[in-house]
C-alpha cells in the first residue's frame, strides 16, 4: 500500500481508558528503533473489513512529554485491507537530501508503505529513540487506540527503554487489541517479542531485524475457545508473595514458566514437564513487580503480574 500524509492538531487526554474489544480496531504490530535512521512503525488491521486510514494519526510524546507538539503528529491516508499492514518509515532515502544523514537500509526501504517527512523542524514524529511514547489515535473520536510506552515517563536508557532502544519488537500473536491505558506501567514483554540489533559473533541478528516487517500473525478470528479457557484457568498464589516461592496451577498441563522484571529482562526460566502445579522459587529475587508468562502444553499462553514484598 502506498499513501501520502498530512498534519493536524490534537491533544492527548491523560486518563485510563477501557480496553478495546478484541479484533475490532487497528493497533501497532511492529516497532523498529534500529541503528542510525532505521525507524519504522507497522500498523495492523485485525478486522474483517477494509479501514479508511484518514481517520488515524501517529503521535510522538518525546522524552516524557504529556503532550505531542504539532510537528510530532502525522495523519495517515489510504485504505488498509482486512488482515493487512501498513509500514510507516522515516523518509531517509537520500543521504544528500536532508542534513547529509545516512539513509535507511535497503531492506527497510523495500518494506515501506508510507514515508514520513525527514526534516526535523517540520515533522519529527518518526525520530523516536527508545524512550519516547508513540500513540495511534483515532481522529473522529479523539481517542488513543494504542499506546507504545508510558505517557509522561522518560525511562532514559533503563526501564522499558532497555527493551525498545536498538530493538525490533513484534506484537505477540495473542494480542488482539491496542493498549489504551496512558498511565499503566509499561511492560514490554507483556505484549512484544524483541530482537536486539547486534553484530557480535555470539549474537548476530542484523540479518533478521526486518524479517517479519510487512506482515503480521494474529489470533484474531482464529483463537481457539479451548486455548482461551485454558489460559484463563491459570492461577498464581500467594500473590502478593511474602515468602520464598509462588505456586502456579492450571487446568491444562504446564510446559514452561518464565519470570520477567520491569525492564523486560528474564529473571527465571523453568521447564515444568507437563505437571499441573509448579513452584517458582523467589529466594534471590528482589521485592517488586514482575511478569510471569505461563506456557501450557497445548500451546496456549497466559501472563500474570506477580508482586513480591
Amino acid at each position: 500500500m502506498k499513501s501520502f500524509y498530512s498534519f493536524s492538531l490534537t491533544a492527548l487526554s491523560l486518563m485510563s481508558l477501557n480496553a478495546l474489544a478484541q479484533c475490532d480496531e487497528l493497533f501497532m504490530s511492529e516497532y523498529i528503533e534500529g541503528w542510525s535512521n532505521n525507524k519504522a512503525i507497522e500498523i495492523y488491521n485485525p478486522t474483517d473489513v477494509a479501514v479508511d486510514l484518514s481517520d488515524y494519526r501517529l503521535e510522538r510524546y518525546a522524552n516524557g512529554a504529556t503532550a505531542a507538539q504539532d510537528n510530532q503528529k502525522v495523519d495517515l491516508s489510504g485504505t488498509l485491507d482486512a488482515n493487512s499492514v501498513v509500514v510507516v518509515v522515516l523518509d531517509k532515502q537520500n543521504p544528500d537530501g536532508v542534513d547529509f544523514e545516512a539513509p535507511v537500509w535497503d531492506e527497510l526501504a523495500e518494506a515501506a508503505d508510507l514515508w514520513v517527512c525527514p526534516v526535523y523542524k517540520e515533522n519529527n514524529t518518526m525520530y523516536f529513540n527508545g524512550n519516547d511514547a508513540m500513540v495511534l489515535r483515532k481522529i473522529s473520536t479523539n481517542t488513543p487506540i494504542d499506546i507504545f510506552g508510558k505517557i509522561g515517563e522518560d525511562p532514559g536508557t533503563t526501564g522499558w527503554a532497555e527493551m525498545t532502544q536498538n530493538h525490533t519488537l513484534i506484537r505477540k500473536s495473542n494480542v488482539t487489541g491496542g493498549d489504551t491505558d496512558a498511565l499503566d506501567d509499561y511492560l514490554v514483554v507483556d505484549q512484544w517479542d524483541g530482537t536486539l540489533w547486534s553484530n557480535d559473533s555470539l549474537n548476530y541478528t542484523l540479518d533478521g531485524v526486518f524479517l517479519n516487517l510487512g506482515s503480521h500473525t494474529c489470533e484474531c478470528g482464529t483463537t481457539k475457545v479451548q486455548e482461551e479457557r485454558a489460559a484463563a484457568d491459570v492461577q498464581v498464589f500467594p500473590n502478593p508473595s511474602t515468602g520464598r516461592f509462588i505456586r502456579v496451577s492450571a487446568a491444562t498441563a504446564i510446559r514452561e514458566l518464565v519470570l520477567y522484571n520491569l525492564a523486560g529482562q528474564q529473571v527465571i526460566r523453568q521447564v515444568v514437564n507437563g505437571t499441573h502445579v509448579a513452584d517458582v522459587h523467589l529466594d534471590e529475587t528482589p521485592s517488586g513487580l514482575y511478569l510471569l508468562e505461563v506456557v501450557l502444553e497445548n500451546g496456549a499462553r497466559a501472563t500474570r503480574r506477580v508482586v513480591r514484598k
